[in-house]
């Protein structure tokens, strides 16, 4: 197998997995102990991947760019969009928040629908559908995380109102709910939660039981979560909604 190959394939045991071990690495691709280090020392100076006590190694998430987290579990956020777009009642005006997983739900809505979003990518996306009636919130442009964000960007949201915020998730926890890595998208966020009536975050796995600086929300404020798979360690939350999608 290609170095880069076999690279993009360690990211993807690592993404299904959380962390894995050296051994299990081997094991898994057949090769010398001494190639996964270097594979992995590469990852690392990526900024993909870090390793663990213990010699085990996972994914650097809060220091991965938008490129490259795009490219972790596709086929999951793809399940994650199919199963949150066939939930949007047709007619309804959706704030739809920047990210991959987002993204992969605005590939699979159905018209006609208002939406409203900082997500340049999303609005591309959108540009030439008829059944789609676009709003793109500019601002302050943000390359790596390819969204619009600021105080302009919050000047004009102020103005919408949306039957349904739609969210991705920087990371998700049962205690301190939902968080963001860069202060602008948490206040985007915010906003886009503050103006709608129903909140709906799709997250993959890699972002539960983590936290990052900025507060987005408690989880008693979300009304639906879809997830890739059940969340033990929510426990008995019985005014949120968890959707599972699964194949």
């Amino acid at each position: 197998m290609h170095k880069t190959a076999r690279q993009k394939y360690l990211l993807d045991i690592i993404s299904e997995h959380g962390q894995v071990s050296i051994s299990d690495l081997v094991e898994k691709l057949q090769v010398s102990a001494d190639t996964v280090r270097r594979d992995l020392t590469d990852l690392e100076n990526q900024g993909l991947a870090q390793k663990n006590h213990g010699g085990a190694i996972a994914l650097d998430l809060s220091a991965m760019n938008r490129q490259g987290r795009n490219t972790l579990l596709p086929k999951t956020k793809q399940l994650l969009g199919k199963k949150v777009a066939e939930s949007v009642p047709a007619g309804s005006t959706l704030f739809l928040d920047a990210g991959s997983t987002v993204m992969a739900v605005a590939t699979f809505l159905q018209g006609p629908l208002k939406v409203i979003t900082t997500s340049l990518d999303i609005a591309q996306h959108f540009s030439d559908r008829a059944d789609i009636e676009l709003i793109l919130l500019g601002g302050q442009w943000d390359q790596k995380q390819r969204l619009f964000a600021g105080s302009a960007t919050l000047s004009m949201l102020s103005r919408y109102r949306a039957d349904i915020a739609i969210l991705g998730a920087c990371a998700i926890h049962p205690g301190l709910g939902l968080s963001a890595s860069k202060e602008a998208d948490a206040d985007v966020k915010r906003a886009m939660l503050a103006a709608s009536r129903e909140h709906w975050i799709v997250a993959d796995h890699l972002k539960l039981n983590h936290c990052e600086p900025y507060l987005v929300s408690g989880l008693a404020d979300i009304h639906q979560l879809f997830l890739d798979r059940p969340w033990a360690e929510l426990g008995d939350n019985s005014a949120l909604q968890v959707t599972i999608a699964d194949a």
